[in-house]
């Protein structure tokens, strides 16, 4: 890993509320830049609750190709998004 690549991830984990993320990529990211990672997650999201993947892509309004795309990313064994979607289940349904 690049030390520039090191100290903006770091950077990024350091951010402490989803505004605080949301003005860190509203900076680094131009507003299509900023829907099309919204719109990614949104699709990996909706696949992983079990939507189907045409009607995903209605829905979102993509194209088939990207959500099949986000599909083969979640049946990988390491997919690191489907790792963190798990994560962020288990904070929000603990007491």
């Amino acid at each position: 890993m690049k030390p520039d690549e090191a100290h903006l991830l770091q950077a990024l984990c350091a951010v402490r509320t989803p505004d605080e993320m949301r003005r860190v990529l509203g900076d680094l990211l131009t507003r299509s830049e900023y829907a099309a990672l919204l719109k990614r997650w949104s699709i990996l999201c909706l696949l992983r609750d079990g939507m189907p993947q045409r009607e995903v892509a209605r829905r979102i309004g993509g194209s088939l190709c990207n959500v099949t795309r986000g599909a083969r990313l979640l049946r990988g064994p390491r997919c690191a998004s489907a790792a963190l979607m798990e994560r962020l289940e288990a904070t929000t349904d603990s007491p």
